[in-house]
């Protein structure tokens, strides 16, 4: 199955199952893969933030995807995340502290902090996509620039990022009203000139 592929180079399968040894997991979240997916789930009786990350580090890149999440669901995609003892509290959890990596939210409740938001950083201009539907997303890492898009369009552009290599993970979070499924498919990375 080839669901991260790395353009430019020779493609590789990184993702078979979330034992993979191109992959390090973390937390309460359950990782699977199915069908070509990265599959992440949230259970209510099993609360607590999981993590999947790449053990390859990347700084300047394109990422592309495609995600679906069901209703009621949230996650977060981590860039230039550094590689660190990861906790679930605190400023060690991924995407906090001085020196963590940036987390780009998939929401669909939260307006405050709509899909392509920035976490603790930017909010996305502009709500596109939606539950229950795959959404197409694109984030170029390039020197201090992000920027966000969803369904070709632009929803978030911030300039004041640290230049700095790290991991790119995925998350389900802590805590939710219910049961919810993300999935994830397509994921290409690609260098940036």
């Amino acid at each position: 199955m080839g669901a991260l592929s790395v353009a430019g180079k020779a493609q590789k399968t990184l993702f078979d199952d979330a034992n993979s040894p191109g992959w390090q997991s973390f937390g309460s979240g359950v990782w699977t893969a199915e069908a070509g997916e990265i599959v992440g789930r949230f259970e209510t009786n099993k609360p607590g933030p999981g993590y999947l990350f790449t053990r390859e580090a990347f700084t300047d890149f394109r990422l592309t995807m495609v995600f679906r999440i069901s209703s009621g669901g949230r996650s977060g995609i981590y860039v230039r995340e550094p590689r660190r003892k990861w906790s679930t509290e605190g400023d060690n959890r991924p995407g906090y502290g001085a020196d963590g990596g940036y987390e780009v939210l998939i929401d669909y409740l939260d307006r405050d902090n709509a899909t392509g938001t920035i976490n603790n950083i930017q909010k996305a201009r502009k709500l596109v996509g939606a539950e229950e539907k795959w959404n197409e997303m694109e984030i170029v890492c390039r020197g201090t620039e992000i920027r966000v898009s969803i369904e070709g369009q632009n929803v978030n552009r911030f300039n004041q990022l640290r230049v700095q290599p790290g991991v790119i993970g995925f998350e389900v979070p802590g805590t939710a009203s219910r049961d919810f499924i993300v999935r994830y498919r397509d994921i290409v990375i690609s260098s940036v000139a």
